[in-house]
């Protein structure tokens, strides 16, 4: 059978409602771990198409898995949504197209299949713009069972296979002592100076950090008066790395920047190390390779872009080191335009941007379809995972 000829006429069948549930999501930007309008909306239109829900509770009472079973119960295909907004910018991250081209892929699977399917799945995944709620969901089991997870993000490119960085939010906070900045200076331990010798440090080590590593930071807190010596300031950095060993290794660098700025200035430094730890990405290759197929068929030709430039990070970075995981990319704007702006915000609602979110969707149906019906390509997609797969070592670099 063509699947892929099948997924385009049944993901035609399903526009208006995915383009419905695209742009009620995007009118009620919801934060993470809040999104509940946009999950019980997800829900209500699946358990219409009989899949059977379960929802998460307390921090993840925003999380749900919708499952439909075929024929045979395995194998056990996740399509995962992704629902939450960003603070002033709503869905400029196009989430709200991620859940709806989840709904019409996994409905169109559904008709497509039958009793060919195994049991199919939709996972909502709360919390993706920081809040890690993956990482929650991992630890609480919601994953164990499954043998294949995808998803397809909006972007200004398509990409059918990207790496992605791991990332970890630090506080660094300094400790002085106030004193009048004019008539006794000499009594005064100046917070800010540290702050800004902490951006100085970390500036002057850029040229000795890993390929594609990144730190960029904000001061949270700068002090009172100028006529006041700072008694306390404060940075927020994040630090990223392609792997957990150059992740590791720029850490233990940015750190030891805030130490020599602290003794420096006569400051006490308190480091905060935020919890939530997104892992590196790692694409499966085998699941890549049939989605680029159907993507390039569908018209959304892979522009070629390395798999290793111009990416973030996500907690689906902690989900692929459990479960074989893909997260393509399709194009919604021109290149110029990026995701978290005004201008990639009216992209996810514009003709162009459904029409690519169309397209991906039938390509990622084709992708889900044969998954379930090749036994071959699900073994292969195992094997590579067993090969290729992280966990969580770190190889340790010296400093």
């Amino acid at each position: 059978m063509n699947f892929l000829a099948a997924a385009k006429r049944e993901i035609g069948a399903l526009a208006h409602a995915m383009s419905a549930l695209n742009s009620r999501i995007f009118e009620k930007p919801e934060l993470n771990f809040k999104e509940h309008f946009a999950a019980g909306r997800i829900t209500d239109a699946l358990a219409k198409e009989g899949f059977k829900i379960r929802l998460g509770r307390k921090k993840l009472g925003t999380a749900f898995e919708a499952s439909w079973r075929g024929g045979r119960q395995r194998p056990v295909v996740a399509i995962l949504a992704e629902y939450d907004a960003l603070p002033n910018l709503g869905h400029a991250c196009g989430h709200s197209m991620i859940a709806a081209a989840a709904y019409g892929s996994a409905v169109a699977a559904k008709r497509i299949l039958g009793k060919r399917c195994g049991t199919l799945k939709v996972v909502g995944t709360p919390g993706e713009e920081g809040g890690g709620g993956k990482l929650l969901m991992i630890r609480e089991g919601w994953f164990k069972g499954i043998d294949a997870v995808i998803m397809a993000h909006p972007s200004n490119r398509n990409r059918a296979v990207a790496r992605m960085l791991a990332v970890m939010e630090l506080e660094f906070k300094f400790f002085g002592k106030s004193s009048h900045a004019a008539a006794h200076p000499e009594h005064g331990i100046n917070a800010l100076d540290a702050v800004i010798m902490l951006f100085n440090g970390v500036n002057a080590m850029r040229q000795q950090t890993p390929n594609f590593s990144r730190v960029h930071g904000i001061i949270t807190r700068g002090g009172d008066a100028p006529n006041i010596i700072p008694e306390f300031a404060s940075a927020k950095f994040f630090v990223r790395g392609l792997t957990v060993g150059d992740f590791e290794f720029v850490l233990e660098k940015v750190v030891k920047c805030a130490r020599a700025a602290a003794t420096a200035t006569g400051c006490k430094l308190k480091v905060v190390k935020n919890p939530v730890f997104y892992l590196p990405f790692e694409p499966n290759r085998t699941m890549g390779k049939v989605f680029r197929k159907h993507m390039d068929a569908v018209g959304l030709r892979d522009g070629g872009t390395p798999e290793n430039e111009e990416i973030g990070s996500s907690d689906i970075g902690n989900l692929s080191q459990v479960v074989p995981a893909l997260h393509p990319e399709f194009a919604v704007s021109g290149p110029d335009v990026v995701n978290h702006s005004r201008d990639f915000l009216k992209a996810v609602t514009s003709k162009k941007g459904m029409d690519a979110m169309l397209k991906a969707s039938a390509a990622l149906t084709a992708t889900v379809c044969d998954l379930f019906t090749n036994p071959s390509l699900m073994e292969a997609v195992r094997r590579e995972f067993a090969s290729s797969h992280l966990g969580l070592k770190s190889t340790k670099r010296k400093s």
